[in-house]
Formats: structure tokens, sequence, C-alpha cells
């Protein structure tokens, strides 16, 4: 594992308030044994818990917590394990009052047929009112599911699928549009808007981003001025983000360009290519057009989008990259606006990255506008881009680092009041030897540590 980069840091520890401890840190069945035993039997919502998760087998690979989420209510955690599960943990009322940690244990499972591609919960998710607890979902082989969470159940299904091999096609990212009622899906070189209202129905209308050889899409919608430039961007979907109030949408891809459109209950014109192959570095006093080694190591196409309140500047993210980028979209996209280094998450494993309007301390007290990302050395970094942060070579350094897992931070999520940070962790690997066959280049056969599981910390 490569050393991490000197970064500059505070007097900090966060504390933590709650954990699943050790229920996860091991395989797949050994994991199902420790959780059936500590909810005795029963999950929280009263369904039998050997019925929802199914007959044991043998499945010696790490349960690693793929990511975990805070609901818009700041009342539940909704995490996605390796198998393939969808996990819904309810903060305790004694989260920030208990003086030892508290056990984290699911309310609720939904178990899934297959590897998830990717998830999306539903924007105004409140505990209070179950049929709001949704989250869509994209499998293999399948039509795009919205799920029922708390009572786990399929409540609607929208197909998408190919006009000419009547197949499937697979979101590679779904995201929710500003009102809740409808949500886009990305695939490749196409972005499709449905609205949740029609079930079993397709798309309502989509967004070509590449030019394909043969045109099969009913209903296509282009910009009378940038047809010639999105036939340029052909690659798969990968992210996909709304910003609320403007509507702005920004489409990541695996080709390492970000697409940025206006509403796409408008008409879904092309406002602006990002393309991460071609930057020039930001200029500084002392680094002034400078190309430093973070543009020269690019990384292996984007996952993570994410607009900041104002809707003025997006957060781009990559898979094998030690940097986050910051653009303003009101400027030149050949340039960022900020990199942020020492991120430490070279590898093809997705490692989430967060922006968070206020981040621990009281109300008014802590600190604003900070983005906050987990590392394969299990250490959380927090940067403040916005408020002029220590620079190095031109690049923006942390200003405050934490362990929190003994594997790689998968995901890092902050709680909606700024006060709590959830994290989840854990890296591919099985007992004993054997061969992988998942194609995962970064698993680990045989090591010591397996720190599966979700934190949450108060900061």
């Amino acid at each position: 594992m490569a050393e991490s980069p000197n970064i500059t840091t505070e007097p900090y520890r966060p504390r933590l308030v709650a954990s699943t401890g050790d229920i996860y840190q091991t395989s797949i069945t050994e994991s199902h044994i420790r959780e059936e035993v500590a909810l005795n039997g029963i999950i929280g919502n009263g369904l039998n818990y050997r019925d929802t998760i199914g007959p044991k087998a043998n499945r010696p690979n790490s349960n690693v917590f793929r990511s975990v989420e805070w609901t818009p209510d700041g009342s539940s955690l909704i995490a996605v394990t390796e198998d393939n599960c969808i996990r819904t943990f309810i903060a305790p009322p004694t989260l920030l009052t208990s003086p030892t940690p508290n056990q984290l244990t699911p309310y609720s499972i939904s178990p899934l047929p297959s590897t998830p591609y990717t998830t999306s919960l539903y924007p105004f998710f409140h505990l209070q009112n179950p049929s709001t607890a949704l989250l869509l979902t994209s499998l293999h082989s399948q039509p795009i599911h919205l799920r029922s969470l708390l009572y786990p159940h399929i409540a609607a299904t929208y197909p998408l699928i190919h006009p000419t091999t009547e197949k499937y096609l697979v979101p590679n990212s779904l995201s929710w549009t500003t009102g809740g009622t409808h949500f886009l899906a990305g695939t490749d070189s196409e972005i499709h808007l449905f609205d949740i209202s029609r079930y079993n129905s397709g798309p309502l209308a989509t967004y070509p981003t590449g030019k394909k050889r043969k045109r099969f899409t009913p209903s296509i919608m282009h910009s009378n001025n940038t047809t010639s430039r999105t036939e340029n961007v052909r690659s798969l979907i990968s992210t996909l983000a709304v910003h609320n109030p403007t509507d702005v949408m920004a489409a990541g891809t695996y080709s390492r360009r970000i697409m940025l459109y206006s509403s796409p209950y408008q008409d879904g014109e092309l406002i602006s290519i990002i393309n991460l192959n071609s930057l020039t570095h930001p200029s500084s006093p002392s680094t002034p057009g400078r190309e430093t080694k973070a543009l020269k190591e690019k990384g292996n196409g984007v996952t993570s989008l994410s607009f900041d309140r104002s809707g003025n500047f997006i957060i781009v993210v990559e898979r094998k990259s030690n940097v986050v980028y910051v653009f303003d979209v009101r400027g030149s996209m050949d340039t960022p606006w900020a990199i942020l280094s020492g991120r430490n998450a070279m590898t093809n494993q997705k490692l989430g990255v967060a922006y968070a309007s206020s981040f621990g301390g009281e109300v008014g007290e802590g600190r604003v506008d900070v983005v906050v990302a987990g590392g394969t050395d299990g250490v959380v970094r927090v940067w403040e881009p916005w408020r002029g942060s220590t620079e190095e070579d031109g690049m923006v350094s942390p200003v405050e680092s934490f362990g929190v897992a003994g594997d790689p931070v998968t995901s890092v999520s902050v709680h909606c009041s700024g006060s709590v940070l959830a994290t989840s962790s854990g890296e591919r690997k099985r007992l004993g030897g054997g061969i992988d066959d998942s194609g995962d280049d970064d698993e680990v056969i045989g090591d010591e540590v397996w720190d599966n599981g979700v934190s949450a910390w108060a900061v």
C-alpha cells in the first residue's frame, strides 16, 4: 500500500457513537450467523431472519460494506453490502448521549437477487411515513425497481429495454430529480428520464450523449446548437447528479468526461463539457499555469459528482486517483477551480467522497462547505477549499484527518445536522487460499484485518 502524503492536521479526534462492531468482520456466512444471534432471529420489522436471508451457504468472501448513506430526515442509515443485501439501520435515540458506543443492528434487510449496479435513495424519505422509505435499484437483466425498505418489497418497476434486442438495459447510475416525481437513469451514452407515477412504463424521454451506429431510441432530445458536441461523448454514464434549486444536471463517464445540462424537465440542453484528459493546472502565485503530477497521473473514470449548495461548483471524484477536482461551472471548464490532494485512493475499489454544507461543532461554530473523503488506509480526510486552505504545489491539502477503520473507507456520509459522520469500510477478501473469480484485482486473500462495518462519529 502506497504511503500517504504529508498532510496538515489539527489535534482532533471524533468520538465513536455507534458501530456494527464485529458482526460483519468476517466471511459472509459467518456474518449471517453473528447477525442472526444479535437479532435473536427476528428483524426489527417482525420478519424471521432466516426466512429473509435464506438458507445457510458456504460463502467465504468478506461481507464488505460497499456504501452507507444517511436518509434525508437523518433518522436512519442505508447500507449496501457484499452479500447483495440492503440494510436499514435506525439511529438510536441515545446516539449522542450514550457514554459508550451504541450497537447498530439492522431494522430491516432487503435481499437482492444479484449485485446492484447502483442505487438511489428517495429524497423525501421520512421514517414516520413508511410510504416514503423508498430506494431505486439497478440489477442485471431486470427492470429498474423501486423498493420499500422498512417492509421489504418491490413497490414499482420501470422497464428500460433495447427495442431491437429486447434485452434490459442496465443503468450504471440513478438520480432523483428535485421534486421526487421523476428520476434519471444513465446507460451507455444515454440518459433516460422516468416518471415514477407511470408504473411498468419506459422512459418519458432519452438524452443521447454520443452518436450510435444505429439510432434506436424513439424519444430523443437534441439541443439545436450542441448536437455535434454531444456526439463526441460516447461512454457509460457512471454517475449522475442534480442540483436541487436549479435542476442543473451533471453526468460523469468512465471516459473521464462530465457533461452539464439544463433542467431535464425542459429541453435538457447541453451547457458545457469538462474533459479531465486535457486539463490545465489552476494558476497560483507560485505555480502559474504549471502542470503538476496530479494532472499527469490520470484517474480511471468518474465515479461520483456532487454540487455545492450554491450550484456554482461541482465536485468530481475518480477511481484510482489521489485527488478530487472542484470546478466553477461559471468559468473555464479546462481548468479546475481547486485540486484537493492527499485522498489516498489509488485503487479500482469505489471509495466515496461527500460534500457537506456544515461539519462538526455547534450550529454556527463548525466548519462550512467541506469535502470529506475516505482512503485505502482507513483514514478520513477533510478539506475546506472555499476557505483558502493551505496550498502545496498549487493543490489544497486536508485540514483534518483521522483514522476510522483498518480497511479502506468505502463511503462517508454527513448527517443533515453536520454533527455526525457515518463511514463504511471493507475490502474484498476470502478465507484461506484459492483464486478469486470476481475479476477484482484489489482482492486480498488471507489478510488478518477484516474491518467490514458501519460506524457513526460525533464530529
